[in-house]
């Protein structure tokens, strides 16, 4: 059943008569005719009589004719709040950063948001996917992005979901002094260089460890960081190995600052995380819709209750 079969339907009890109809409706009169078979079809009973004098509503038209101007009714006050809260929504919305602004499509959401809320003022911390989740977690956050490699541990997947935007990889990133000899190495021999390392909580690590196996223990870290500038100035430098996502790789690479390990990579999903009991809060909606928006979600509001997270 659609709206327009019910604004037919009223329209038609109202006026009598389907020419009059159509023109109030600004359609044809077959348009209107159609409109009006359909809905009988899938109602099963029959709206109208039809005479040379008209159109007259039958018993159980005269029944439902109450019930379809009640549900125009709740659509029109479902959009007049819709757009109210479009134009009044106000305040200021936190939502953290976990790379590079550019793989986030900021600019694109931000415009997004500006566009449908413009007395929303948005906050863009910059800080590291496990921090964000616990912040998130604890309220001090709205929402954020976090790099996801993980199941859900139960208890986190109890307070937060997460909406899983699109999937990246992670690659190896070394000195460009480096290349010629790491070419060919494989990853055990990879796990004999030096490294700058993540944080125990950063999902990146736990990709990294699972890859590497036992030879994770004898990994030599140089240095611990979740900062991609620090990994990258480093790595740079000539300090060890890194583990950096596919288009900051690659653009490092091409600027000739570091050199791209030609063999495995290591994927990893882009989400955003909120806590699940602001759900139906206004100005999260307000970013999910934006989110759905930027990146061709059909249902970013709706994230899966199987969708991964970092730990």
């Amino acid at each position: 059943m659609e709206l327009y079969q019910l604004r037919t339907f009223v329209a038609v009890a109202e006026e009598g008569h389907l020419t009059r109809a159509a023109e109030k409706l600004f359609i044809s009169q077959p348009a209107v005719s159609a409109h009006v078979k359909a809905l009988e079809e899938e109602l099963g009973v029959a709206l109208f009589l039809r005479s040379a004098r008209g159109m007259q509503l039958t018993r159980e038209g005269a029944a439902l004719k109450a019930q379809a101007e009640a549900a125009l009714k709740s659509v029109g006050e479902l959009l007049s709040q819709a757009r109210a809260l479009r134009q009044n929504l106000t305040g200021v919305l936190r939502i953290a950063l976990n790379t590079d602004p550019d793989l986030l499509r900021m600019r694109q959401l931000v415009d997004a948001l500006r566009l449908a809320h413009p007395r929303l003022e948005v906050h863009l911390p910059q800080s590291s996917s496990n921090i964000i989740i616990e912040d998130v977690r604890a309220g001090r956050l709205d929402g954020g992005f976090a790099f996801v490699g993980e199941p859900i541990p139960p208890a986190l997947a109890q307070e937060l979901e997460a909406v899983t935007l699109a999937t990246t990889s992670l690659h190896v990133v070394a000195p460009t002094a480096w290349a010629e000899r790491l070419k060919d190495a494989t990853w055990r021999e990879l796990a004999g260089e030096s490294w700058v390392w993540y944080t125990d909580a950063c999902p990146c690590r736990a990709l990294l460890e699972r890859q590497l196996g036992p030879y994770a223990s004898v990994v030599k870290k140089v240095a611990i960081t979740d900062y991609e500038g620090t990994l990258k100035a480093l790595v740079a430098s000539g300090a060890g190995l890194g583990l950096m996502h596919q288009a900051e790789a690659q653009g490092w690479e091409k600027s000739g600052e570091v050199c791209v390990w030609p063999h495995d990579s290591l994927p990893i999903d882009i989400c955003f995380l909120h806590r699940k009991d602001r759900a139906t809060d206004p100005a999260l909606l307000a970013v999910l819709a934006a989110l759905g928006q930027v990146w061709g979600l059909e249902a970013a509001s709706e994230p899966s209750a199987d969708a991964p997270s970092a730990s």
